[in-house]
């Protein structure tokens, strides 16, 4: 396709991407820190809180991009003339990735709330891409998709940025992704067998209502691994582990084994900066009546607020730890496993 172009958009069409929960090894994905471990695994799944693209024919030769969640549109005479803003800064350049064309509608939103932890942002970023795919004919494998999402995010935060968030919103379902030199290792399990099962028996999910910043936490429990920190260095190798333990636990469906991993990397990620673990968090933790419910509980990503998650003692258990969750504040997410990004036409 010529840059700035016409889209060849005869019918509307829809690209879903689920967002995820990490399970154990969050903040391992960024480079350069998995490097500087050797063993890093990151353990996460997919789940039925959506980032969603739609692309629609636009009569006349120009473009029109709408973000629900900001309630902002703009309009150009194509993709590349779309002035990168504060709001849509990651939608512009993932935009510029491709041949710029014209003739097209683009509406972008997110279900989750703003600073969830569950790599919203991202799995948006990956449905457009997708999108942008179709419509240019410039598609990739998901492995080079996942690596130039990551460069397009990274290039955008300035600073640094995962890539676990990309691989779980393109192949869904539950994965260990092992990080190493110049290629990753991701095995991916369905969201129907025995792992599923139990996980979506098992977990529960509730937004802490703390906005969180990934970035901003991130680099504060990096800077020490980079900078040769022996302590620091020692915690990350722990989590490391734990996230090994983890993959095991999911991967033989054991919620018990599970539930351990994903308490001892609580345990491990709160002390490797400050306030990733707010008070309000700290208090629920510590509650009696959730510890009775919920066996191991941590906030998703980096920590910070956004998303709990935690694995029930029992799942007929499930209301009564809800009701612990609203009592402390906290809003009760629907927790369903989800397959990999889906492309849905649309009416017209």
């Amino acid at each position: 396709m010529k840059k700035g172009s016409t889209a060849a958009v005869s019918a509307p069409f829809r690209v879903v991407a689920p967002n995820r929960v990490d399970l154990a090894g969050g903040t391992l994905d960024i480079y350069p820190l998995y490097l500087l471990l050797g063993d890093a695994m990151t353990v996460n799944a997919a789940i039925s809180i959506r980032s969603i693209v739609e692309i629609r024919p636009l009569g006349r030769g120009s473009v029109k991009l709408r973000s629900e969640n900001f309630d902002v549109s703009v309009a150009a005479a194509d993709t590349h003339g779309i002035l990168p803003g504060e709001k849509l800064g990651l939608i512009t350049r993932a935009l510029r990735h491709f041949p710029a064309v014209s003739g097209l509608e683009i509406v972008v939103w997110n279900e989750a709330p703003v600073g969830s932890g569950i790599g919203a942002s991202s799995a948006l970023l990956v449905a457009l891409m997708a999108a942008m795919g179709r419509v240019t004919g410039m598609r990739s494998s998901w492995e080079k998709t996942a690596l130039a999402a990551m460069e397009i995010e990274a290039s955008h935060l300035k600073g640094l940025a995962g890539r676990q968030d990309h691989i779980a919103a393109l192949r869904g379902g539950i994965q260990g992704i092992r990080f190493l030199p110049g290629r990753l290792d991701a095995c991916r399990l369905p969201t129907g067998g025995g792992p599923g099962r139990m996980l979506q028996a098992y977990g529960i999910l509730a937004n802490s209502g703390i906005s969180h910043h990934s970035s901003d936490v991130n680099w504060r429990m990096i800077r020490g691994a980079i900078e040769g920190n022996a302590a620091v260095l020692r915690k990350f190798h722990g989590i490391a582990a734990v996230a090994r333990d983890a993959w095991e636990a999911v991967s033989a469906a054991d919620p018990d084994a599970l539930a351990k991993a994903v308490s001892a990397e609580w345990k491990i990620r709160r002390t490797l900066a400050e306030e990733v673990s707010p008070r309000k968090v700290e208090a629920l933790l510590s509650d009696r009546r959730f510890r009775r419910l919920v066996s191991g509980a941590k906030l998703c990503g980096a920590g910070n607020g956004g998303m709990l998650f935690g694995i029930l003692r029992d799942p007929a258990d499930r209301a009564e730890a809800e009701s612990v969750l609203r009592a402390a504040g906290m809003s009760v997410m629907p927790f369903r496993l989800f397959g990999g990004v889906r492309f849905e036409e649309l009416c017209t």
